[in-house]
């Protein structure tokens, strides 16, 4: 339940920050700390909440990502830790690693690390090692995926496809935008860019992502057999030190 509740949702909770059109923004978006945290449900019923916290510095990011989920009196404490860079060769983000425990259903640890260009990997999980290749899209963590997505939506970008290094195996994942539109949230009434799962006939996911809250993503929804999920934004901060301590040319685009 946790595992298949955090995935999907967690790429494109991944899922964020402030970000340009360029892979050099404003120096107004350098260095800044953000925390989002999104209401979580399960059949329309609350069953706890994830917070996700970007800490920038320079070109690199570490993203700290943790709930405590209850469905009928089971419950599970999730927390993952990961790190992503902007790779000025390829023009994109890229993970480095993440390290991810899980308390109660379906507990056990996992550590991942990756390459510098992304063509391999090596998984721990519960102290049993396995590694994993890939000639053409980079091997990507969530954080990285849901990072590159935002991008890729701010430049207008319509198709998206993935590499996503998951604890037992590599899934390819395939999104197109299906248009905009106007939804209210706790933010009131915003415009969206409507972005859906494709190529997956057993399950609909979808993310609404919005340009009038910093294009965070504020809603998502991900339907499967008995599973019916669904993330909320509930909150949005940024901390970003005084201008005048950034360089103009130390960090990328920021997820």
């Amino acid at each position: 339940m946790q595992v298949n509740l955090f995935l999907p949702l967690a790429a494109y909770l991944s899922i964020f920050a402030s970000s340009q059109t360029q892979a050099e923004p404003a120096p107004s978006f350098h260095q800044c700390t953000k925390t989002l945290t999104y209401q979580l449900f399960f059949n329309n019923l609350k069953i706890g909440q994830m917070t996700r916290i970007l800490r920038w510095q320079g070109k690199q990011a570490q993203i700290n990502a943790y709930s405590n989920i209850e469905v009928l009196a089971t419950k599970t404490r999730f927390n993952q830790q990961s790190n992503v860079f902007w790779s000025d060769e390829q023009q994109s983000f890229l993970s480095k690693g993440f390290q991810r425990e899980v308390k109660g259903l379906l507990g056990g640890k996992t550590e991942v690390s990756f390459n510098g260009n992304g063509t391999s990997s090596k998984v721990t999980v519960d102290g049993e090692v396995s590694s994993f290749d890939s000639d053409a899209l980079p091997l990507l963590d969530a954080d990285a995926i849901g990072s590159q997505m935002r991008l890729g939506l701010i430049e207008g970008k319509t198709q998206f496809e993935y590499n996503l290094q998951d604890t037992d195996d590599v899934n390819r994942y395939y999104f197109q935008v299906a248009g905009k539109e106007q939804i209210n949230s706790n933010f009131g009434s915003i415009n969206t860019i409507k972005v859906k799962q494709v190529r997956k006939s057993d399950r609909q996911f979808v993310m609404w992502f919005s340009p009038d809250v910093d294009y965070q993503l504020v809603r998502a929804t991900y339907k499967r057999k008995i599973l019916d999920l669904k993330a909320v934004l509930l909150s949005n901060k940024k901390v970003c030190p005084p201008i005048s301590q950034f360089s103009l040319n130390t960090a990328p685009s920021h997820p």
